[in-house]
Order: structure tokens, then sequence, then C-alpha cells
């Protein structure tokens, strides 16, 4: 998919979604997710693109492999995070969106601390 579909996508969705939201506000919210979950799936083939990339590399780096692992899983948490947040934004549910924002903050700190003690536990060994 090209970048033109999918901004023709988003602008097609924004103005039908702002010219119903005063009659039915609910439909409107409806169209913002369908719309964010269309855009999405039109980005999906480049993104399993890139992650077979990426798992080429990781099948090549030699003892690096967790790491890269790793960084695919952090890299879904925050796009999927900034998606909900976004829709939720959109709905002008802001205090859930800061919410989705926050979880998906301390997700990535939980799953990174294995590698903060692996640099912490490096660093000690390097200390006298």
């Amino acid at each position: 998919m090209g970048i033109f579909q999918i901004i023709a996508v988003g602008i097609l969705a924004a103005v039908i979604s702002i010219t119903i939201k005063k009659q039915s506000p609910e439909i409107a919210i409806l169209i913002t997710i369908t719309a964010s979950v269309l855009i999405f799936l039109m980005v999906l083939p480049m993104l399993t693109e890139v992650v077979g990339i990426i798992t080429h590399i990781w099948q090549t780096a030699d003892g690096q492999a967790a790491y890269v692992g790793l960084a695919l899983r952090v890299i879904g948490v925050a796009y999927m995070a900034e998606l909900g947040a976004s829709v939720c934004n959109d709905a002008s549910e802001t205090a859930i969106a800061a919410k989705i924002d926050m979880a998906g903050r301390v997700i990535i700190l939980v799953m990174a601390m294995p590698v903060i003690m692996d640099i912490l536990r490096i660093i000690t060994e390097l200390l006298p």
C-alpha cells in the first residue's frame, strides 16, 4: 500500500467522522476506530517484511539473538500502545490515553530489565 492510499483513507474517515459527530458521536468513534484498524492492516504487510529482515538478522547474530528478540517485542509494544492511545485521544478520552501510554512505558521498562541487569553486571565486573 502506498502512502497516498493511507492518507486517502485517513482523510475520508476524518471527514465522515466530523460530519457525523454532531448527530451520532458513537458512530463517529466507530468510524475512527475502523479507520485506525484499516490503516494498520494496510501497513501490516510492510511490517511483516521488516520483521522478516530482523528475523534474518536475529538468526545470524551470534549470541545476541535474545537482544534482537527483545527489541522486536519492545517495538511491538510501543506501536500498539501508541495506536491505543491515539484512538482514545480521538475519542476525547485523554485520561485513558495517558494510562495506555504509561502502561506501555512500564511494560517496556519491565521487558528491558534483563538488559539493564546485564549492563550493570558488566560494569561491576570491569570495576576494580
